[in-house]
């Protein structure tokens, strides 16, 4: 009887080692896993940081560059998704569902809302407004399909202008095609679509067949009005598109047209209707900046500083230096218009614009002030030997 009450005894004793092996055990290895896991993550953390640190750096370097395009290879981020927004003046990127992420209040940068691509495609074009204003940076990748609606001469343009460029490796994906042959359109294996509706017609109708099994987010549409002039924004919902920015109307694109007209390339390029206007409101808190170096920080009183008033001085002393005929003078300060009054007007009206431009202003007169100091500092360098503002 003693032998087997030992022996019981053993076995408890034994058992209970074995159970406190097994949970001391467990608790190490938890520790290990534990440091395994955050080591992971700040490893992820410290990489997430570095590559937006690197793309803030290559966007900072493709902003500068005028005119340019250029590939930047992803493919080490396919898994991940990149982010890009602009709010209250200041645009954001960076890596989604990670803490790092940069902020930028100069610099216009129009993308979508979100890629998840192994390459992105970058492109800048300058902004001129009279005079050259910023460059604008456009940020897409390969896997964002642009499909053309109409056949317009801006289709023409836009296909041309984004010509792919094999040796760059620069590939906009993009494809015309016809308001009758919408139910065609095929999203493929691609991240996104953006449909760019140059007659401001395919809201009345259905989503696209083959567009309505992608989730909303990755189908949204520009539309453009009144000869390209305005712009709306929509976004799939179901199999009908939501007019995104319905509440404050159609936004005008400030700009003075042409080839390549840089506002309207980014509207196409621009996640939706705030981030376009958060960015264009960038380009005119610098209009200001460089509307005071050309005419003086009080040009808005009338009082003429900057380029102008050494322009002014310069002839004010040296008659002899005007030209003959119509002096030189007369288109700084006496004929009306004249580059004082129409500085005097722009500068008030870029103020009143940078103000209200979020809430749905047209900037009224804005354009046409641009253009008429345009003509008048044309007309300066018509006359061969007057200065000109710039």
């Amino acid at each position: 009887m003693t032998l087997t009450k030992f022996n019981k005894s053993g076995q408890i004793e034994v058992t209970f080692n074995w159970v406190y092996i097994l949970i001391a055990g467990a608790i190490i290895l938890l520790f290990f896993i534990g440091i395994v896991v955050k080591q992971k993550t700040v490893s992820e953390e410290r990489l997430a940081i570095d590559v937006v640190d690197l793309m803030d750096s290559i966007f900072t370097g493709a902003s500068v560059s005028e005119k340019t395009k250029q590939p930047l290879d992803t493919s080490g981020l396919a898994d991940y998704t990149l982010f890009f927004d602009c709010s209250e003046g200041v645009g954001t990127f960076g890596i989604k569902d990670q803490a790092a992420s940069q902020e930028n209040a100069i610099q216009p940068l129009f993308a979508p809302h979100e890629l998840q691509t192994s390459r992105l495609l970058l492109w800048s074009l300058p902004y001129y407004l009279p005079y050259k204003v910023i460059d604008f940076l456009f940020v897409t990748s390969i896997n964002t399909k642009y499909i053309l609606i109409g056949n317009t001469p801006f289709a023409e343009e836009f296909l041309e202008a984004t010509e792919p460029d094999q040796a760059l490796k620069w590939l906009l994906n993009r494809e015309l095609i016809q308001l009758q042959d919408l139910n065609k359109i095929d999203p493929g294996n691609n991240f996104q679509v953006r449909l760019i509706d140059l007659n401001g017609l395919v809201n009345t109708l259905p989503v696209p067949e083959k567009l309505q099994f992608l989730d909303d987010d990755k189908v949204t549409m520009v539309a453009f009005l009144d000869d390209g002039k305005k712009v709306n924004y929509y976004q799939k919902e179901d199999n009908t598109w939501k007019w995104l920015n319905r509440k404050e109307g159609p936004i005008q694109i400030i700009s003075l047209g042409g080839e390549k007209d840089a506002a309207k390339y980014a509207a196409i390029f621009s996640a939706d209707d705030k981030v376009y206007k958060c960015n264009m409101g960038k380009a005119f808190q610098r209009l200001e900046y460089l509307t005071e170096i050309y005419g003086g920080k009080d040009i808005y009183r009338g009082t003429p500083g900057g380029k102008l008033k050494e322009m002014i001085d310069y002839y004010t002393e040296r008659p002899e230096e005007e030209a003959v005929g119509e002096p030189c003078l007369d288109y700084l300060q006496v004929l009306g218009p004249n580059l004082l009054s129409s500085l005097r007007m722009f500068q008030n009206q870029v103020q009143v614009c940078q103000s209200t431009y979020q809430s749905g202003s047209q900037c009224s007169g804005l354009v046409s002030t641009a253009e008429e100091i345009r003509q008048l500092n044309q007309n300066l360098g018509r006359r061969g030997d007057c200065l000109t503002l710039y």
